[in-house]
């Protein structure tokens, strides 16, 4: 039997019943012509079934409704195929997931077409998930954002692009504490693959940093953007060493080293003690545009100077507060060059990984995996990633040569109207396969009428 004949088979029971509608919106058979290429790219460092494996649960994790493990995954796919295979793929397969998710990446910014000197901002940050499995490989004491309660779970590690405007995911790593690396599940992991040892989230950061490419020294203008978890030597001298600049936020605890005006080493304050007086004296009321259409312009009163902090050497500090709720933010960077308007605006964009993360966890699955072993964890971290930028490449296709465009500041919708967009596109190209079987096409007219309505 054909795949059309297969997926008319399982089509044509139902014809005619609006339970139809639902039995077909969640069925991935076939990638769209106009993705191809990306899969084409993602899929070049992995085998044949993995690559068949990958590409329709890249799909099923971008479109599916509900939750995104394992088993919800298998529910879209083709029954014809072996779930023991399926689920071979994602624990005990060694397919690269960093790999392929880089050199997604990458084939998205190529076709973005960037012209030298353009600005790719890194920003990195962290996140936790708690979990209910109590076996799970690399599980430790985690809080969640907006819980005050302390449960067993994972502290995750993401790096985003920022370019022209779009979020593209650049990589993810599953923090493995000391402890755990001691225990008996943490030695068998360490048999089954050598190469994991413990690392700091500071030393995972500064790996990220130095797996950006090499092409892009002196050719991009690269932006390290962290939070102030980041700001010590470890994370933020990477980027120094290979010609990149870095916005980090400082803690109101660390000290600002001042020279006296014969340059000798002066006196070591804290900055939080010494924003204030800073800000009153000598800032600046300064008004930053919307970073999205239809935004509020937002308003600051900035001030900056030049010191040293330890492990760092010779920074600009940038004190912002906020004229909406007074908030005093202390900024570091090594761009001495830079404005404390334009150190301001540059941080501000970190909070685009926030929300992406947010759009990851409650719509494309992040941490909804139930992966005893560190392998499948990873490769479920990975598919989620693959499925953001999967819905990113084919909005930016549907936008044509304005991807390409130097000066254009895309903003694309949100996740939930990209991902109806993408299902669209995968339910016309299902009914066209549909058509030549059935001999009442009204049936289909009627479907299409219905999943469109949907």
């Amino acid at each position: 039997m054909s795949k059309d004949e297969r997926l008319w088979s399982r089509f044509q029971p139902l014809a005619g019943s609006w339970e139809a509608t639902e039995a077909f919106m969640l069925y991935i058979d076939e990638v769209p012509a106009g993705l191809k290429g990306f899969f084409g790219a993602a899929t070049a460092q992995v085998s044949k079934p993995q690559e068949y494996w990958l590409t329709v649960a890249t799909l099923a994790a971008a479109v599916g409704f509900g939750r995104r493990t394992a088993t919800a995954i298998w529910a879209m796919l083709d029954p014809e195929h072996s779930r023991t295979a399926f689920n071979d793929f994602f624990t005990n397969s060694p397919w690269p997931a960093p790999a392929v998710l880089r050199s997604a990446t990458l084939h998205v910014l190529a076709e973005m077409k960037l012209r030298p000197g353009e600005r790719i901002d890194v920003i990195i940050d962290g996140t936790q998930k708690a979990k209910r499995g109590l076996k799970m490989d690399g599980l430790g004491w985690v809080c969640e954002a907006g819980s005050k309660e302390w449960r067993k779970g994972h502290r995750l590690l993401l790096c985003y692009l920022l370019v022209r405007g779009v979020m593209l995911p650049w990589a993810v790593d599953l923090y493995l504490s000391e402890k755990f690396l001691k225990t008996g599940q943490g030695r068998e992991l360490r048999d089954r693959l050598p190469a994991v040892k413990f690392r700091t989230l500071n030393e995972m950061t500064a790996e990220m940093i130095a797996g950006l490419p090499t092409e892009w020294e002196g050719r991009f203008e690269v932006r390290c953007i962290m939070d102030s978890g980041f700001c010590n030597a470890t994370a933020c001298l990477p980027a120094v060493r290979r010609g990149f600049k870095y916005f980090v936020a400082a803690q109101s605890t660390r000290k600002l080293g001042k020279s006296t005006r014969s340059g000798r080493r002066g006196k070591r304050v804290k900055l939080g003690d010494y924003a204030p007086g800073r800000l009153r004296y000598q800032g600046r009321d300064v008004i930053l545009p919307p970073k999205h259409a239809g935004g509020k312009p937002r308003r600051f009163r900035v001030a900056e100077t030049v010191g040293t902090v330890k492990g760092l050497g010779e920074v600009k500090a940038v004190f912002s507060r906020r004229e909406s709720d007074g908030n005093v933010l202390c900024l570091v960077t090594n761009d001495l060059a830079a404005d404390a308007r334009e150190v301001a605006e540059a941080y501000g964009w970190r909070w685009e990984i926030e929300v992406a993360i947010k759009g990851l966890k409650g719509r494309l699955g992040l941490g909804q995996y139930q992966c005893r072993y560190y392998e499948g964890t990873v490769h479920h971290l990975h598919l989620s990633l693959l499925a953001h930028l999967l819905l990113t490449t084919a909005e930016l296709q549907r936008r044509g040569s304005r991807r390409t465009s130097k000066c254009a500041a895309l903003q694309l919708p949100s996740l939930r109207d990209l991902q109806n967009r993408l299902r669209q596109d995968l339910w016309q190209n299902l009914l066209g396969q549909l058509r030549p079987k059935c001999s009442d096409h009204s049936i289909l007219d009627r479907l299409e009428r219905a999943l469109l309505a949907s």
